[in-house]
């Protein structure tokens, strides 16, 4: 539908979209420059888009994307190595890390596939959502606030433990960059899949011309 036919509330919301579509771009772009938290805010973007509970109402149910498409990484793993991939660096002061795969290989599904139910992480035979980690994120861990305890399955996210480890018995010629003799596991992993998540995003407004 043209903008010129649409009522004014429903292009206010339209401009909501765009403008939360343009934080995302710009909070993707101070990730990939080096400041991984910067994902806590693309959470709270993520939220305002595709949450709906009781009377909050998301973006996408606003305009009647709701029942749309999305693009998804999906490779058939069923958990994050469908979305991550490791980097190990021991010259650095933390010597592995996860990576958003980021790329253009994608599947469509359902937006409520997409956003509640395709698992990007299990943990003790629970699978966990785009949606779910994304509220733990803008919720609990200071995407627009901050609770004294985190979920479980959240905290085993963030430490790592089922990913890659590095063991350091190196030698250096001055100070090693990081703790030897002491596993070092990557730690930002739910910032790197919701880095993954706002990429989706992006790439489906564009391939769905949600703001056409």
């Amino acid at each position: 539908m043209p903008v010129e036919d649409l009522r004014p509330a429903q292009v206010r919301l339209l401009e909501k979209l765009r403008e939360q579509l343009r934080f995302t771009e710009r909070s993707c772009i101070i990730f990939d420059q080096g400041d991984e938290a910067e994902a806590l805010r693309l959470a709270t973007c993520l939220r305002n888009i595709f949450h709906d509970k009781g009377r909050i109402v998301s973006l996408v149910s606003h305009l009647g994307l709701r029942d749309g498409r999305m693009l998804s990484s999906w490779r058939g793993h069923g958990d994050w190595k469908d979305y991550l991939s490791h980097e190990i660096n021991l010259a650095s002061p933390t010597p592995v890390r996860m990576r958003p795969l980021l790329g253009d290989r994608f599947q469509k599904i359902s937006l409520n596939q997409w956003w509640k139910h395709q698992p990007v992480f299990v943990h003790d035979g629970e699978k966990y959502s785009r949606g779910i980690i994304s509220l733990s994120a803008a919720e609990k861990d200071g995407g627009a606030h901050v609770d004294a305890k985190l979920e479980k399955y959240y905290e085993v996210l963030c430490a790592g433990e089922y990913a890659i480890g590095i063991t350091g018995n190196l030698t250096y010629a001055g100070a090693p960059p990081f703790e030897q003799g002491v596993t070092h596991f990557p730690k930002n992993a739910h910032l790197a899949l919701i880095r993954q998540f706002a990429h989706e995003t992006l790439m489906s407004g564009k391939h769905f011309h949600w703001l056409k």
